[in-house]
């Protein structure tokens, strides 16, 4: 059966940070990025229905690859009992707000604003490849409103999909980056508190695994794809 990979963005909300796991796509796979209003505030809900009607869309049976930001929009699919919904990969996110404290309270319009100087000056300290992530980083982030970035960081804080997780019906399995501490670990712990059969994938790496690995990250999805696929016949 041949099964699509849809993309789900993390914060920025672009599909620019997908490039390195696009530029590895395996020929036989097709791969759709999904991206989100850039200059318009959406609630978690309301970028779900926007996410839902793309998926119907598609001809052929898909998994959903929510990142970060994504996750909650990924299992918020489930309720709607999507025909083509065969599988979802949870990547470095969350059910509820991954880091409890007083962030919901910080000035992020303002933070937001001042992102472009301050990865100009990350980048002119780094070399190589990390120079060109934080790059691809700041372009993307420019791409999008400080007041929207601000909103999705209020929706993180407020976000609980745990009713949603419980109820999926499909396969789900969890990449987590062993070093990430955007997303800290106990993350996955609660999602394997209420979902035990989660699958989990470790990777050597940071938050943004899917950009740092994207020749593992394949590797895990086509295995992942495999067993969906066995497990259908």
């Amino acid at each position: 059966m041949k099964i699509s990979v849809v993309l789900l963005p993390g914060l920025n909300g672009t599909e620019g940070l997908f490039k390195p796991l696009i530029d590895n796509t395996p020929e036989d796979i097709n791969v759709v990025a999904i991206p989100y209003p850039t200059h318009e505030k959406y609630s978690y809900p309301e970028l779900a229905d926007v996410v839902k009607a793309k998926l119907q869309e598609l001809e052929t049976p898909f998994i959903l690859i929510g990142e970060s930001f994504s996750g909650p929009i990924a299992l918020m699919q489930c309720k709607h009992q999507l025909q083509g919904l065969v599988g979802i990969v949870l990547v470095a996110t969350f059910v509820t707000a991954p880091n409890i404290g007083l962030g919901r309270f910080l000035p992020w319009h303002f933070g937001f604003k001042l992102a472009t100087p301050l990865y100009a000056i990350r980048q002119s300290i780094s070399t190589g490849v990390t120079r060109q992530f934080i790059q691809s980083i700041s372009t993307e982030l420019q791409k999008v409103a400080p007041s929207v970035l601000a909103h999705r960081i209020q929706s993180i804080f407020n976000v609980n999909v745990i009713q949603e997780l419980k109820d999926c019906p499909v396969p789900i399995v969890y990449f987590r980056g062993t070093k990430d501490i955007v997303v800290p670990s106990r993350n996955l712990k609660l999602i394997l508190k209420y979902k035990p059969d989660v699958q989990v994938a470790q990777f050597d790496t940071q938050h943004f695994l899917l950009q740092s690995k994207p020749q593992q990250a394949w590797q895990e999805i086509l295995s992942f794809i495999q067993t969906i696929n066995a497990n259908g016949e």
